[in-house]
């Protein structure tokens, strides 16, 4: 009977919650509600119901993949959703089925598009931290408490409007107060009070990390410090009494290299460096323990210079040297710490030492191995005749260029070697002159239309041009030029000979061979300030008169020395080598001419006496290279 009585209470419940469900789903059905009113539903589903809907401990993910394959609609379900529903649901609209699976399981449904998803809903940021940092009229005043630096400073930057750069490997907290002082005294100490340094740069600040501590081994009481920043490849360091170990670890962990230390050291190491490369800066510091480091790869390898495993081999192509001279220039204390081989297939030098001695080769290559000038020099040789200097007028020394840089005045008044563009010209000062030039040397530079003037005075027979060379030669290297022939005189000479009965003449002849040249040393400098300082030494041979045909002519030589500095285009006149030949001729009328005594009735005799001056005109013009003249 209990039995009963308890099945039938059982049948009684389930019966009024039917009802219950009955009605409130009845209730849906008719007064929909929208829980998400910005969700734009597809047309198609309006109208479309969910006649019966009944799950129990069913995986959420699969109920709406049902839905959303039963009505044709693209709905996903987030990943982390790990729920299972127990439901009931008859003749309810297909959106509110969704939008009560999804509160009733807190959960949302964004859209995108067609596309709705079903998931966790989204964190509302934490609100903004409240920072006590003031600035006004550059005084700071801050109150931080174990507070992230990075942050810290980036909120004080924001505040006080400064440009505060914070190293990449700062990490840690700031802790401090500052009540109205002075920005930059008051940001300094509350960064040195945290273990971090203030670098200022004008307007910009930048925050590193302060000294690392050191405690040298037999002075466990002494503390040192040491301070390395690397940016952008150069580095800044401070160390005061550090041992060379702490050193190099905290440059091979700013670097990014593998430092290896061959063998120990004890002494400490006090310098401060700013902007040096890690080469530059090893080369520093290891200078003082007379070490020296070599390069391998990743690897780079520390220790005594007398080491073989540090020795390294550089080879160094000369640009504008010969190496076979190179050796002379450079010092004996490089010369007897390095292994040196001259190459001259490649114009190089071959040094095996060790890396500071390598270093200091290459300094020396790259102060001595400059572009050389060279220069270029025009030379005019003019033999003048019949020439009396000083009967001719001076005007033409003194005449100024029309405008196109040709001097005026009659060739027939033209003096060689004065006619000169001056910048200050005066009639008193060419007749000074005048004496002078006869055995001196004048500079200057010749009008543009002065080798055409000297053609017409050599069609005039006042002039001859023997030569007009033109050489170049570097810098300090002496040029030759040498035009000339050979000539060969038979000279014929007779040997008496005697025999028993009578004297024989024997005639034999043989050729002489005389060098008739000209030739033209010089040996420029070139100054600094771009000046050229010539050493000149023209020497002029020329056959005199054969007297006999058994003796060769007399050579008669015209030489001189002289040492002059020019701009660049200026022309150097050399004169003073004069040459006296004197001439006899004899004229007669046939026959009588030749009568003794009576002949010299119908005969004349001339004697001439011709004055030559050989002048020359040398003008040097200097040049460089294209890659000198890019480069200045």
């Amino acid at each position: 009977m209990n039995r009963n009585l308890s099945s039938r209470i059982r049948t009684i419940v389930l019966a009024i919650v039917v009802i219950i469900q009955g009605s409130f789903i009845v209730v849906s059905a008719q007064d929909p509600v929208s829980l998400y009113p910005d969700l734009r539903w597809p047309p198609h589903l309006e109208g479309q119901r969910v006649e019966e809907l009944s799950f129990k401990n069913a995986d959420l993910r699969d109920i709406v993949r049902m839905l959303g394959t039963r009505y044709r609609l693209n709905i996903i379900v987030d990943n982390t959703v790990q729920k299972r529903v127990t439901i009931h649901l008859v003749d309810v609209p297909v959106s509110e089925a969704l939008q009560y699976l999804a509160k009733d399981n807190n959960l949302e449904i964004s859209q995108t598009g067609p596309i709705f998803k079903m998931g966790p809903p989204a964190e509302l940021p934490p609100a903004p931290k409240e920072w006590n940092i003031h600035f006004v009229e550059e005084r700071l005043s801050v109150e931080l408490q174990a507070e992230p630096v990075t942050e810290a400073i980036t909120q004080i930057a924001k505040e006080t409007g400064k440009t505060i750069l914070v190293d990449r490997d700062i990490n840690g907290n700031l802790t401090g107060q500052l009540i109205n002082t002075p920005f930059e005294a008051g940001f300094r100490q509350l960064l040195s009070a945290n273990g971090y340094r203030l670098n200022a740069e004008g307007q910009i600040y930048r925050v590193t990390r302060d000294f690392l501590q050191d405690t040298p081994q037999g002075n466990p009481g002494r503390r040192t410090g040491l301070w390395v920043q690397m940016h952008e490849g150069l580095i800044q360091m401070e160390s005061r009494q550090a041992s060379l170990n702490t050193v190099l670890d905290e440059l091979s962990r700013q670097s990014g290299k593998n430092f290896l230390l061959l063998g120990q050291t004890q002494k400490l190491l006090d310098v401060r460096i700013n902007g040096l490369t890690l080469e530059s800066c090893l080369q520093s510091i290891l200078l003082e323990y007379d070490f020296t480091f070599k390069e391998n790869g990743n690897v780079i390898l520390i220790g005594d210079k007398a080491n073989p495993a540090l020795t390294r081999s550089e080879l160094f192509r000369l640009r504008y040297l010969k190496v076979d001279g190179i050796l002379e220039m450079l010092p004996n204390r490089v010369m007897a710490k390095a292994e040196l081989k001259v190459i001259p297939e490649h114009n190089a030098l071959l040094a095996s030492a060790s890396q500071d001695v390598i270093v200091d080769i290459a300094d020396i290559i790259r102060q001595i191995d400059r572009p050389i000038p060279q220069i270029f020099f025009e030379a005019l040789v003019v033999d003048y005749r019949n020439f009396d200097i000083r009967e001719l007028s001076v005007e033409a020394g003194i005449a100024q260029p029309d405008s196109n840089g040709n001097t005026l005045g009659e060739l027939t008044r033209w003096v060689p070697g004065l006619d000169l563009i001056r910048t200050a010209p005066s009639l008193q000062h060419g007749a000074n002159r005048l004496d002078n030039f006869i055995t001196g040397v004048n500079i200057g530079r010749l009008p543009r239309d002065f080798y055409v003037r000297v053609r017409a005075l050599e069609q005039a027979g006042k002039a001859n041009i023997r030569s007009r060379p033109q050489l170049a030669t570097l810098n300090g290297h002496p040029a030759e030029l040498k035009i000339g022939e050979t000539r060969y005189f038979r000279l014929v000479s007779e040997t008496p000979l005697r025999d028993p009965s009578q004297v024989y003449l024997q005639t034999s002849e043989r050729f002489q061979t005389v060098e008739i040249n000209i030739s033209l040393n010089l040996t420029p400098w070139v100054s600094a300030s771009g000046e050229i300082t010539v050493e000149i030494h023209p020497e002029f041979n020329t056959p005199g008169e054969q007297v006999s045909e058994n003796v060769p002519p007399n050579i008669q030589t015209r030489s001189l020395n002289a040492t002059v500095r020019v701009q660049d285009g200026e022309t150097i006149i050399l004169g003073g080598l004069i040459q006296e030949i004197e001439n006899e001729s004899v004229s007669r009328l046939p026959l009588l001419g030749r009568i003794p005594i009576l002949g010299r009735l119908f005969s004349s005799q001339n004697h001439d006496r011709v004055k030559n001056e050989l002048i020359i005109y040398l003008t040097p013009h200097l040049t460089y290279s294209e890659d000198w003249m890019q480069k200045n």
